[in-house]
């Protein structure tokens, strides 16, 4: 099963150090938070198709 979470590269970013800072952060903190979910889901106990939907939720969120 895999799904795919959509972050922008923040090696792309041209600006200030503080702006590109803020750029990696930012990346970090959403990966952080969707693994995060990710690691909640009860993997035992759902099907698959729930699992495969909940994960492409998180990609949304």
């Amino acid at each position: 099963m895999t799904a795919h979470w959509g972050v922008a590269d923040p090696a792309a970013v041209r600006g200030t150090a503080e702006e590109i800072k803020r750029v990696y952060r930012d990346a970090f903190v959403t990966l952080e938070r969707r693994i995060g979910l990710f690691l909640c889901l009860p993997l035992a106990t759902i099907d698959k198709l729930a699992i495969k939907k909940e994960i492409d939720s998180i990609g949304h969120q």
